[in-house]
């Protein structure tokens, strides 16, 4: 554990680089280690990765991919269970009528399992990708296939759910789920919950990426963590290995990106509570730049500017 005050000192000297390093190393070590149980067992031919918004899922799922392939797998395909929204069109709705986006039948699952199954037989199936600006899935022409031998890495927030993968038998699958939990004390005892440090990466991610007003994030909140107490946590016992995707200092490389977005909030949404806490939690440290974060960190499915593919 850290305090902000030993943090903030690590940045003022200059020795903030060291920190950056150790703590990238601790998480490609523990995904290191997460293939290795996965490798352990011959049957396994699907890895489930999944977690809350903004655990970091989408990187996760990636860096397994490249750690199973230093074992010695012929081939690790990443594939994505966003690319399997169903739309607007046949989006399920909440009991007001709104479009429910955390539940499960928001994935075509027999079309996700149809897929999953014809790449395990070695056939080709066509790359589905899913357009968050007009919120309906379409197809690429590429085609992708599973070499004999290889493995699908499939992540997503309904990724433990049963009914994600039904037909596909259970020995052949390993479970992973991802919560980032924060290892910085920064009131004297207090430390941020992984909620804190999921909604930070989700304001900034949104805005990042899909453009969306900052007060939006906040106003959407609520719903979100519904979902995932209903939909991803009662799932989250069924996991073979569980990952931190926190990095200690990653609240100094959000505040850069959240600091002027948590003030269009306040000026938005006024004293809001959840919107006040993070402006005091992201006083207690000082920012570090961008260009301190590696290109392969899980920050940067936040922030931008990854070396990975996404």
């Amino acid at each position: 554990m850290m305090t902000s005050e030993e943090l903030n000192a690590h940045i003022a000297d200059g020795s903030i680089n060291e920190v950056i390093r150790v703590a990238e190393a601790k998480q490609v070590k523990a995904l290191s280690r997460i293939a290795d149980e996965v490798c352990e067992q011959s049957r396994v031919r699907l890895v489930l990765v999944t977690g809350a918004s903004a655990a970091g899922k989408t990187t996760t799922a990636k860096r397994i991919c490249t750690q199973l392939l230093v074992n010695g797998r012929s081939a690790a395909l990443h594939l994505s269970t966003d690319d399997y929204f169903v739309g607007d069109a046949l989006n399920p709705r909440d009991e007001n009528g709104e479009l429910d986006y955390e539940h499960v039948e928001c994935v075509d699952i027999r079309r996700l399992a149809s897929d999953i199954n014809a790449l395990m037989r070695g056939e080709p199936v066509p790359r589905r990708r899913f357009d968050f600006v007009k919120h309906e899935p379409f197809y690429t022409d590429e085609y992708i296939t599973l070499p004999e031998g290889g493995m699908i890495v499939l992540e997503g927030i309904h990724a433990l759910n049963p009914r994600l993968t039904e037909g596909i038998d259970d020995e052949m699958k390993f479970r992973v789920f991802i919560e980032p939990l924060p290892q910085l004390d920064v009131f004297g005892g207090f430390v941020p919950t992984p909620a804190d440090a999921r909604f930070l990466r989700r304001m900034v991610r949104d805005n990042q990426f899909r453009k969306r007003n900052p007060a939006d994030t906040v106003r959407l909140w609520p719903k979100v963590r519904a979902g995932e107490a209903k939909w991803i946590e009662p799932f989250s016992g069924n996991a073979d290995a569980t990952f931190n995707s926190y990095l200690v200092y990653e609240l100094a490389a959000l505040k850069f990106f959240a600091g002027g977005l948590l003030e269009r909030c306040r000026l938005e949404l006024g004293d809001h509570r959840l919107v006040m806490n993070m402006i005091a939690l992201l006083k207690t440290v000082n920012p570090i730049s961008p260009e301190s974060i590696p290109g392969d960190s899980i920050l940067r499915e936040t922030i931008g500017g990854s070396q990975l593919e996404y």
